[in-house]
């Protein structure tokens, strides 16, 4: 009987672990953002000449079930090799006066090798991303909602404050000509704030962005 090795990793967005050349199953979209009471699909797509099973949940950002919050379906299923299957997320009850953030994870199962007497490795990556579920009426003011951060100095550096109901996906900071990435602010919750050490922060930063699109922004920013 050959040995059999299979490691997990996560993929997509910010997660990045593995090159998504290396997974066999692949997701239509890079983020979700859902309307709160409503639906939305995503397509996993099987770009391997392999049948595939998949393993799909959702999860909060402490890696909890959200429970009757946000389903998806169907959990467990199959992707034949050059087809997609459609996954089906569905929000329930979630509260209506800011974004809720969640994280949807399609694991592939790889198919059984042949037995032919020798030790196989075998790559089931993990796909990871995020699902924001938007109250109705927010999503008209969505839009450069960026704007509103706060930003005043500190003793090490920049304190920021989201005083808005959305999540930011800040990727630099730029101030005093030094650039700083991975940060806080990556994840940016509502109502939230965040420290940023900087050696000598000028009178103002420049913030790069994702929007809802994915496609990259930039604003500028006063420092109070």
């Amino acid at each position: 009987m050959p040995k059999r090795l299979i490691l997990s990793l996560i993929a997509g967005g910010l997660m990045l672990s593995a090159p998504p050349s290396q997974a066999a199953l692949s997701l239509s979209n890079t983020r979700v953002i859902l309307q709160a009471a409503s639906s939305s699909s995503v397509e996993v797509i099987n770009g391997s000449s392999s049948r595939y099973g998949m393993q799909a949940w959702v999860e909060t950002p402490e890696g909890q079930d959200p429970g009757k919050m946000l389903v998806v379906t169907p959990g467990l299923s199959s992707v034949d090799a050059k087809k997609q299957v459609v996954l089906r997320l569905l929000s329930f009850g979630n509260p209506d006066n800011k974004e809720q953030l969640y994280y949807l994870n399609v694991q592939e199962i790889p198919p059984k090798p042949k037995d032919n007497g020798k030790s196989q490795f075998l790559l089931a990556v993990r796909t990871k991303i995020k699902v924001l579920v938007r109250p109705a009426s927010l999503f008209a003011a969505r839009r450069g909602a960026e704007q509103k951060i706060e930003v005043s100095k500190t003793s090490h550096g920049l304190h920021f404050k989201n005083p808005t109901p959305y999540y930011f996906a800040v990727t630099t900071l730029t101030s005093g000509g030094k650039t700083v990435s991975k940060t806080a602010l990556g994840t940016f919750a509502p109502m939230s704030s965040a420290d940023v050490v900087f050696a000598a922060p000028a009178s103002s930063v420049t913030v790069r962005y994702l929007e809802d699109t994915g496609a990259a922004r930039s604003i500028t920013l006063p420092v109070q």
